[in-house]
């Protein structure tokens, strides 16, 4: 069917990058605390653990999308909430690279690219199987 091969390899890469973008957020969870901790203060830490949290939280979002994506290639009238979790993911992606704007770093188009691949050759997969389908 068309775009399941699209699909597949994105629903995949989405799996592996979900698990350990949430091990490394857990992780820069616990980086903030412990700064916080060995500052003594919690001043200006608020946009780090927003920042952070948004990165565990989507993490989780792509793996599950990930995990919806293998089970449209397999039926394809699931393509349709494919599209909406990968939406989702592009615009956390966004808020989270607004946030790292607000904190002072450098805006890249590299990275905006990056950000986008993925979540859009996933949406792109999807589009192209649930119009393949016809649901």
């Amino acid at each position: 069917m068309k775009g399941q091969k699209v699909l597949k390899v994105a629903s995949i890469l989405m799996i592996i990058g979900g698990v350990i973008a949430a091990v490394a957020g857990v992780i820069g969870i616990l980086g903030v605390t412990a700064l916080v901790a060995l500052a003594g203060s919690a001043d200006g830490a608020g946009l780090l653990y927003a920042s952070t949290t948004i990165v565990t939280v989507a993490s989780i979002i792509q793996f599950i999308a990930g995990i919806k994506g293998i089970g449209a290639c397999c039926l394809p009238e699931k393509a349709a909430g494919c599209i909406k979790w990968g939406i989702t993911i592009v615009v956390l992606s966004i808020i989270s690279m607004i946030i790292g704007l607000i904190g002072g770093a450098d805006f890249s188009i590299t990275s905006l690219v990056l950000n986008m691949l993925l979540p859009g050759l996933y949406i792109y997969g999807a589009m192209q199987m649930k119009d393949a389908s016809g649901f």
